[in-house]
């Protein structure tokens, strides 16, 4: 092979083998590797704890760029396509009280706690507003779905949504967001 001659073709291997996901035209190699499943949810509500050491099951009433994962009865993410997953969380706590109180916050995969996905926050006096975000990584079945559940003893704790601002002028803020992408 010369220098100027391709280094695949259809027919002739060369140094690289075309198949799945690379192909070659007049010498050029294109990859592709396929759609990604990816999906971004918010709400832009804020969501309460009504009743003290309750489980909350976080809602999401928007959703952003998806590809292959939705939110189906507005709490639980789901997935197409099976595989490993990353999730990647934000969100706004506030408090109204004062003392010190907790919140967890933790992942189920079908409905089914995930151990070792709990992340607790220490809320001390009145806490006007604190941002908090973590990720988890999981495999997850074709069809199967993800729950963002929260919990405090202290009911005046909420998941917050910000209001636009002026001065300067600044957008509204949703107390929760995903992102949820399929990494293999």
């Amino acid at each position: 092979m010369a220098y100027k001659e391709p280094l695949a073709s259809v027919t002739d291997f060369g140094i690289m083998k075309v198949g799945t996901g690379l192909s070659v035209t007049d010498g050029l190699v294109t990859a592709t590797l396929g759609l990604l499943n990816y999906g971004f949810f918010t709400d832009s509500t804020t969501q309460t704890n009504p009743v003290a050491s309750a489980i909350n099951t976080v809602t999401f009433n928007v959703t952003g760029p998806a590809n292959g994962i939705s939110v189906v009865g507005g709490t639980a993410i789901t997935v197409v396509n099976a595989g490993t997953y990353t999730k990647l969380f934000t969100m706004i706590v506030s408090k109204t009280s004062g003392g010190t109180s907790d919140i967890s916050v933790w992942l189920r995969l079908n409905g089914v706690d995930v151990v070792g996905s709990r992340q607790d926050l220490e809320l001390i006096n009145t806490l006007a507003l604190i941002f908090t975000s973590g990720n988890f990584t999981l495999n997850i079945p074709a069809g199967g779905n993800i729950q963002m559940c929260w919990s405090s003893l202290d009911t005046t704790v909420t998941l917050t949504t910000l209001p636009a601002a002026v001065t300067p002028t600044r957008p509204t803020g949703n107390s929760v967001k995903v992102t949820l992408t399929r990494i293999s």
